[in-house]
């Protein structure tokens, strides 16, 4: 059995990492070491939610194609909220440099994102459809 999910926690790991550890050094270089902390965590942070997210759709997949649009749709809605949360809690005390959390977050979440939606997209084995054969009588099945 191919495990297809894994395969997108492989390529968010390696994605992340290597999207991130020049984004914080670019981040060092232009906001010092605030920067490069709030880069890193933001990286951390998104390649995470990834991650859980991966794992998630992993143990979702045998359980049918319902319950893995359900845990897609909540898992996206609580990684959000998570961050909302993170970065709400962590505002007022001063260690998220906000100009790089600005710029790294956004970049992190789409490249992953966009990484992800290719992945799905040319692997035709993610997309969980198990076509059944049309009926002669052109009537759908129950």
């Amino acid at each position: 059995m191919i495990d297809r999910e894994l395969d997108m926690v492989r390529l968010a790991l390696r994605v992340g990492i290597v999207l991130g550890v020049p984004s914080v050094a670019v981040a060092a270089a232009f906001r010092g070491a605030a920067g490069a902390w709030t880069a890193a965590g933001a990286f951390a942070l998104v390649i995470g939610g990834f991650v859980v997210s991966g794992l998630s759709l992993r143990w979702a997949a045998p359980r049918g194609s319902a319950m893995v649009r359900a845990v897609a749709l909540g898992g996206m809605f609580a990684r959000l909220t998570f961050y909302a949360v993170v970065l709400v809690l962590l505002a007022p005390t001063g260690l998220v440099d906000r100009p790089t959390i600005a710029i790294a977050a956004p970049l992190a979440l789409l490249t992953l994102l966009a990484v992800e939606v290719r992945l799905v997209l040319t692997d035709k084995s993610f997309w969980w459809v198990d076509p059944a054969p049309a009926s002669v009588d052109g009537k759908d099945r129950a």
